[in-house]
């Protein structure tokens, strides 16, 4: 299920451009307000796959949504006006203590920013179905591991990230369902046509801790496993979901 929470700007506002790390501050402190030990739970630990060589946090959420545009430095300028933000995850225990920090709540501070909650959404999920094509409200994530460290996966290299996703999406759904779906297919194809016109061929470089993270951030069509694609729907496509990357919206 996701969660839209509708924010205010009375006044023009100023954010780090690289602010998805405040979000998830956001997220954990909603949590706790509600459910110390939880909100505790899933900062530690997560949930683990059987082998207990994967822990996931079993979220996601979206970039800001509103009228903004670049301010020196490194700042985003948002207009007066309401900035959404959505929140998605499949584990109830998570979205009930969330609504419980939300209505206990009258803003939320973003960096230097802060933002009067106008209103919560609960968002009815699409039906899911073998091909589906979608938009990223924020850059997915795919990446491999060798002796030289962690190389980010891009648009071009299209075989490799698929299956990375892939991977990613099956222990997922292991860990939600404990077992592996009935069909394990998962294509992801990035629209041609928006991978040659941008000069970036979809990639976008975000700085998250410190550390620069690059993802893939263009329109997409995926086919396969309908139980996949929607575990990447209410988790997020990729990796670090919970770091504000891989969520996705139907065209």
């Amino acid at each position: 299920m996701r969660l839209r929470v509708s924010l205010e700007a009375a006044e023009p506002v100023m954010i780090p451009i690289n602010y998805q790390e405040y979000l998830t501050a956001i997220v954990y402190g909603l949590l706790d307000k509600s459910d110390a030990d939880y909100a505790r739970f899933l900062h530690d630990e997560g949930y683990p796959t059987d082998d207990g060589a994967r822990r996931f946090k079993m979220f996601c959420f979206s970039w800001l949504r509103g009228r903004c545009s670049p301010a020196p430095p490194q700042m985003l300028r948002y207009a007066p006006g309401v900035i959404d933000w959505i929140i998605a995850s499949p584990v109830e225990q998570f979205l009930q203590n969330i609504a419980i920090g939300l209505l206990a709540s009258e803003t939320l501070r973003v960096g230097p920013a802060t933002l009067r909650i106008q209103a919560i959404d609960s968002l009815t999920p699409p039906q899911f179905f073998e091909t589906m094509r979608f938009t990223c409200q924020s850059p997915i994530v795919a990446s491999v591991r060798n002796e030289r460290g962690t190389r980010y996966l891009r648009a071009t290299d299209p075989g490799e990230f698929s299956q990375a996703v892939r991977t990613n999406l099956l222990r997922k759904h292991q860990v939600l369902h404990g077992k592996p779906p009935l069909d394990d297919r998962l294509e992801v194809r990035f629209d041609p046509a928006f991978i040659e016109r941008d000069k970036y061929a979809g990639a976008k470089k975000v700085t998250a801790h410190g550390i620069d993270i690059i993802g893939v951030y263009a329109p997409f069509a995926v086919t396969g496993s309908a139980e996949l694609i929607e575990v990447g729907y209410q988790c997020g496509f990729g990796e670090k979901n919970a770091s504000g990357f891989g969520m996705i919206a139907l065209t």
